[in-house]
């Protein structure tokens, strides 16, 4: 019995994760936990625990009395996450060139495919995911799997946390350029250009997000 609500609980995890990364949840939002029950089809136990989690984990701010809500990127979290992902992204590539295979070029670059056949006329949260998955498949050449999922959840600590369609059709066009530039780099192993163009890559996108989120003067336009 106690193993059928765990699982119940973690399955619930996994469609309401699911539904903030489709944006069916967005920042901000208020969840009622006896709402998102009859829409999983589940009794409100599981939701709850699942909740539970979701606010342990960051995702969600718990306010007694009021309940949960979805957690808005602070400045000074995402100052935070981006230097922690730059550190991660730097103190891996070498290591990862290192391990270059034919096969593993090939899987890097159909994630940089995936990303480009991803874009359509708007932004939508799946190009996040996609440029994840581009990020994380450098990591992957290493070979460390915890590592990877260390990464997965620090860009999950962003891109689920602020609202994106504000966000210039411009800036999506420019990061197929710096992806294509850092496969470049990669290919031919020059470790150097790798970790001057991700610095690039982390500068523009931290910049872009700032704008976005956190300079008042930005507020309700689309950024470049």
């Amino acid at each position: 019995m106690a193993r059928q609500r765990k699982n119940l609980a973690l399955a619930a995890y996994d469609r309401i994760m699911a539904m903030m990364i489709n944006y069916e949840i967005v920042p901000g939002q208020r969840l009622v936990f006896v709402d998102l029950a009859e829409q999983l089809g589940v009794s409100r136990t599981p939701v709850n625990h699942a909740l539970s989690i979701l606010a342990k984990e960051g995702y969600l701010d718990f306010i007694p009395n009021q309940g949960y809500t979805v957690h808005r990127l602070t400045e000074e979290e995402a100052e935070a996450l981006y230097e922690i992902r730059e550190i991660l992204e730097l103190g891996t590539i070498s290591k990862a060139i290192r391990g270059i295979t034919a096969s593993k070029i090939k899987h890097f670059k159909s994630k940089k495919e995936a990303y480009e056949q991803a874009i359509t006329d708007r932004v939508h949260r799946g190009l996040f995911v996609q440029d994840t998955d581009f990020h994380a498949a450098v990591i992957e050449m290493m070979g460390n799997d915890l590592l990877v999922d260390r990464y997965r959840d620090l860009c999950k600590r962003i891109f689920l946390r602020f609202r994106v369609e504000a966000l210039n059709m411009d800036r999506i066009h420019e990061i197929v350029e710096e992806h294509n530039q850092l496969f470049e780099a990669i290919c031919i192993k020059d470790v150097d250009l790798a970790k001057e163009l991700l610095k690039k890559h982390n500068r523009n996108a931290r910049k872009n997000l700032f704008s976005l989120i956190f300079d008042d003067n930005q507020k309700g336009k689309k950024i470049k």
